[in-house]
C-alpha cells in the first residue's frame, strides 16, 4: 500500500458548493498556467524578482479568472432549469473554451476583455452552440482587440441607445460620425485611434464601411453601423439570454 499525497486545492477557488467540480475541471484544463509560462529557476534573487515580479501577479489573474467563472456558473445554475454544473466535464464545448479563454484572460488587465472572455465561458456552459468557423474567429477577435474596439462596436450596434451619443447630435444641426462616437467613448480616446479602429472592424467584416469624419445630420450619426456577422459576433460576447449579476 502506497501513501497518496493529499491533492492540492487552489484556495481562491470555492470548493464547498456545486459548482466546485466545473473548477475543479477548468484549472485541470489548464493547468498551472503561470508556473508553466514562468518557471522559477537561477540564482536566489532572480528567482525573488521572477515570483514577486511576474509569476505571483499571473496567479492572481488566474485565480480571479476562476473565481469570477465559479460565480457565474453558480448563476447559472440557480437561474437555468436543468442546468448542473457537475456535468460540464463531458461538454467538449466548454472545456475547449475554458482552456482557450483562460489563457487570454492571464494576458490581460482590461476590465472590458476579462467581461467578455467570461461571457464567452458561461455562454458555452449554458449551451449556445456557435458555427466553428466563427468561433475561431470570433476568439480571435476578444484576443486580439482592443477594450476600444470592443466598446466601438457595440455603440455602432445600437446608437440610439446610447444617451450620451443622443444628447450629442441633439446639440449640432451638422456633425460626424467621430465626435458623435468620441461623446460616449473615455477621455483617452482621439479621432487618431478612433479611425484605426473602424478600419480594424470594417476589415474583418464587423461593420459597414464609414466616413468617420464626414460630416452629416443627427440620422446620418445615428444609423446602426454593424453587420450580420458583428451582430453575432457581440451576441457571442454578451451576457447569457437573462443577464448575471
Amino acid at each position: 500500500m502506497t501513501d497518496e499525497k493529499p491533492r492540492k486545492v487552489d484556495p481562491a477557488y470555492p470548493s464547498s458548493d456545486a459548482v466546485s467540480k466545473a473548477g475543479e475541471i477548468a484549472m485541470g484544463a489548464v493547468g498551472s498556467a503561470a508556473g508553466l509560462l514562468v518557471p522559477v529557476v537561477g540564482p536566489a534573487a532572480v528567482q525573488a524578482i521572477l515570483k514577486n515580479a511576474v509569476r505571483l501577479p499571473m496567479e492572481t489573474r488566474r485565480n480571479n479568472w476562476f473565481n469570477s467563472i465559479g460565480e457565474g456558473l453558480r448563476e447559472l445554475q440557480d437561474r437555468l432549469d436543468g442546468f448542473d454544473p457537475n456535468r460540464l466535464g463531458e461538454n467538449e464545448e466548454f472545456v475547449s473554451t475554458i482552456f482557450e479563454t483562460t489563457q487570454m484572460a492571464v494576458k490581460t488587465h482590461r476590465t472590458e476583455k476579462l467581461e467578455a472572455l467570461r461571457n464567452v465561458v458561461l455562454n458555452a456552459a449554458a449551451g449556445v452552440q456557435t458555427d466553428d468557423v466563427l468561433r475561431g474567429a470570433f476568439l480571435g477577435y476578444v484576443d486580439r482587440f482592443s477594450s476600444l474596439h470592443l466598446k466601438v462596436l457595440k455603440l455602432l450596434s445600437d446608437p440610439e441607445s446610447v444617451p450620451e451619443m443622443v444628447d450629442h447630435v441633439r446639440q449640432q444641426r451638422v456633425n460626424s460620425l467621430s465626435a458623435t462616437l468620441l461623446s460616449a467613448l473615455p477621455q483617452s480616446a482621439n479621432v487618431v485611434l478612433l479611425g484605426k479602429v473602424l478600419i480594424d472592424l470594417h476589415r474583418e467584416a464587423l461593420i459597414e464601411q464609414v466616413d468617420n469624419d464626414l460630416l452629416t445630420d443627427a440620422f446620418g450619426c445615428m444609423l446602426k453601423r454593424t453587420t450580420a456577422e458583428g451582430d453575432e459576433f457581440l451576441r457571442f460576447i454578451a451576457e447569457p439570454a437573462g443577464g448575471l449579476s
